[in-house]
Order: C-alpha cells, then sequence, then structure tokens
C-alpha cells in the first residue's frame, strides 16, 4: 500500500496495488486497460468471483479496490464486507461499481465505508487516477488513527505496569530509589532503546527515599 503523496511519491513508494471483482471478462480488461492508462504506476489484479476474490485479499494489501455489485454468488456488498473485516485490507478503499448503480446500493455501500459508488462508464484512466490518488489520502489518514489508538493502548499499559512495580517495591518494603530501576527494565522489555540513559530524576522527589516497614 502507498502513503499519501501524489503522483510524484507514489513513483517514489512503488505501485498503486489494484484489485477488480467482476465477472464480466469484458468489464475487467476495460478496466485494467485503463488502469494502465492512469499516468500512475498501476498493478492490477482480477478476480471473476468471491474465492478468487478472498484468495487475492489474503495475498496482499491493496490501495484500491473496485467491487461490481451483481455477482452469480453474493453480491457486492458481501464483497465489501469481506475487504472490511480482512485483517489485511480492512483499511483499502472500496469503489462499489455497477453497470446501472442504483441508489439504494449506493446508500447502503456508502454507510459500509466505501469511498465512491460509480457506473462502470464513469471508470475512465482520468476518474480511476483521482481515485487512486484518494486511497493514498485514505490510507494516510487510516493510519494516522490506528497509530494513535495502538499508542493510547500502550500509555494504558505502560501506566498499569509502572503501577504494579511501584506497589510490588512497597510491599517488600524496599527503597523507593530502587523503583526506576525496574521501571527501566520494564521499558526495556518492550522495546524502548536504551531506557537506561534516559534521565529520569525528575520522575523522583529529591527528599531522602523512605523506607516502608
Amino acid at each position: 500500500m502507498l502513503a499519501a503523496g501524489g503522483q510524484d511519491g507514489a513513483k517514489q513508494r512503488g505501485v498503486f496495488e489494484v484489485l477488480v471483482l467482476d465477472d464480466s471478462a469484458f468489464d475487467l480488461n476495460r478496466i485494467k486497460r485503463a488502469c494502465g492508462k492512469t499516468g500512475l504506476p498501476v498493478n492490477t489484479r482480477l478476480s471473476t468471483c468471491l474465492e478468487e476474490f478472498e484468495k487475492a485479499l489474503d495475498e496482499r494489501s491493496y490501495d484500491v479496490i473496485f467491487i461490481d455489485y451483481l455477482l452469480p454468488k453474493g453480491n457486492g456488498l458481501h464483497a465489501q464486507r469481506l475487504v472490511n473485516n480482512h485483517p489485511m485490507n480492512f483499511g483499502a478503499a472500496v469503489v462499489m461499481i455497477s453497470s446501472e448503480m442504483r441508489t439504494d446500493v449506493a446508500v447502503a455501500s456508502m454507510k459500509k465505508g466505501s469511498m465512491d459508488c460509480l457506473s462502470k462508464d464513469a471508470l475512465d484512466p482520468d476518474k480511476l487516477r483521482e481515485l487512486m490518488i484518494a486511497s493514498a489520502k485514505v490510507f494516510s489518514e487510516a493510519s494516522r488513527h490506528w497509530i494513535g489508538e495502538l499508542l493510547a493502548q500502550q500509555r494504558v499499559q505502560i501506566s498499569q505496569d509502572v503501577a504494579k512495580v511501584i506497589r510490588d517495591e512497597m510491599e517488600f518494603g524496599r527503597f523507593v530509589d530502587t523503583i526506576d530501576k525496574r521501571i527501566i527494565d520494564m521499558l526495556s522489555s518492550k522495546g524502548f532503546a536504551e531506557p537506561e540513559n534516559w534521565n529520569v530524576s525528575y520522575l523522583f522527589d529529591s527528599d531522602e527515599p523512605l523506607r516502608f516497614r
């Protein structure tokens, strides 16, 4: 998957990974040709049924996933649910497509988080280029959200671990000034770089440490 950065950024970082689900070989090849005319580096994977689609999802992460609503088995909303629940592709930009896009389908798809819902006739190179660049921004925003969530969870866990260290030290009657050593060891176990070189003196009182009985 690409980070945001526009056309030049895309060329520097690799290629746009695109997945298309459509049971029509004609439409699949037409979309693939149009992707090749966007002026962007694109790798397009084609799937004709839900089974091939699921296999493609498991093989790599994608920037944009085009889903035809009308399928021989299941429908596009089912396929979109597979994307939303997929551990590697839940952040991909989904575009629902159809020969004639119905309003109720578009509304249902947008509620499930699709980036756009379009008629297949609208998928010319200019529109595809626009969607690919927009997908990079979607991925960047999703990444910031999940990184923030992970950092928040990590802060909570560290706070809980620090509190446990302090409770243990006090329970066994050790000096308060030994607590910083256990905290640094705990941070090292979590992958923080060289915490032994950090200045943690500001965390503790300058008064003589107390001995707990």
